[in-house]
């Protein structure tokens, strides 16, 4: 055991003095390292404590802050490049009734598009490009089959060979006689909704996409919300939609992550902000009802995320 010793320190002796002190101040520095953070948490003050912690919150707050930042720099990128997703696509395109010919760059902004998408849509312009369908507005790169999915009923060219508006014969017109059928939304996919309520293969997606993104539906009444579903065609499926409420994906306050929530169509950024930072502050959430205290929280909206919340018992969120 002595002799291992002695081989071990030979490579030290061997050194010359001035390399011998700085491995003995290094060693020394790390100790006192050691010590002071093992002394520290019993030196400092509650009140220190209280100080230290309000900065690590700060921090967090921070950290999130530029989280989001990122992932919304992301989320232009993805865009930009034509290759978005469905999901992401129905939070970030507000489709209403346009001509994409000449139009201009303000409306495609409110449509949802980002700037370098319409720098790129006018330079097909100005360069002779036309759209005579709408299957023309899908040619472009910059947009992607999610986000023309979306926009494609609300398209509207004007043909330069149409004397007179055409008779409007729309798929669910052509259904309407059909009887209708029973249907339990939140477990339906698109082709359960065509054949049993008589939706448009398009809007039929939209309902299922939606479904999805929420997290299941509560009420048939959020059926209102999916983009294209008329009034009159909310009156005639009403009577036929069921609501599983046991089959909704639930939220777990102590649990979720800044991203994930934010995720959810009924979360914006701020509310999302505020619900991590409270939760930081008081460690973990016991009741549904400490929303309340968020000062972006209105009842409405209260009353929209509530069936969607449940709280465990879970370690406090790190």
């Amino acid at each position: 055991m002595l002799s291992k010793i002695k081989h071990l320190l030979l490579p030290f002796f061997s050194l010359n003095k001035s390399e011998q002190h700085g491995i003995l101040a290094l060693v020394i520095l790390i100790l006192l390292m050691v010590v002071v953070n093992l002394v520290l948490p019993f030196v400092i003050s509650p009140e220190e404590n209280k100080y230290l912690n309000a900065f690590k919150a700060d921090i967090l707050t921070f950290k999130l802050d530029q989280k989001s930042k990122h992932d919304s720099i992301y989320i232009e990128e993805i865009q930009n490049s034509g290759l978005m997703e469905m999901e992401i696509a129905l939070q970030k395109i507000n489709p209403f009734a346009f001509d994409p010919n000449k139009l201009p760059d303000e409306i495609w902004l409110k449509l949802g598009f980002t700037p370098h998408q319409v720098k790129t849509i006018k330079n097909y312009e100005a360069k002779g490009g036309k759209f005579y369908r709408k299957e023309d507005v899908k040619k472009l790169y910059c947009i992607s089959d999610a986000e023309y999915q979306i926009l494609e009923p609300f398209i509207q060219i004007k043909s330069p060979y149409q004397t007179k508006p055409p008779k409007e014969t729309s798929k669910w017109q052509a259904k309407e006689s059909k009887q209708l059928l029973t249907i339990e939304i939140n477990q339906a996919n698109p082709e359960m909704l065509i054949n049993n309520l008589g939706l448009n293969s398009w809007l039929a997606k939209r309902v299922s996409d939606y479904g999805e993104l929420l997290g299941g539906y509560y009420s048939a009444q959020q059926l209102a919300e999916v983009y294209g579903m008329k009034p009159e065609v909310m009156t005639k499926i009403l009577p036929f939609v069921t609501i599983d409420t046991l089959l909704i994906r639930k939220i777990d306050l102590n649990t979720i992550s800044f991203k994930e929530l934010l995720h959810h169509p009924y979360f914006d950024y701020e509310t999302t902000k505020s619900i991590l930072e409270t939760r930081t502050k008081i460690k973990s959430f016991s009741s549904p009802d400490q929303l309340l205290q968020i000062p972006t929280m209105t009842d409405s909206l209260f009353k929209h995320i509530v069936p969607y919340i449940v709280i465990t018992d879970a370690t406090p969120h790190k």
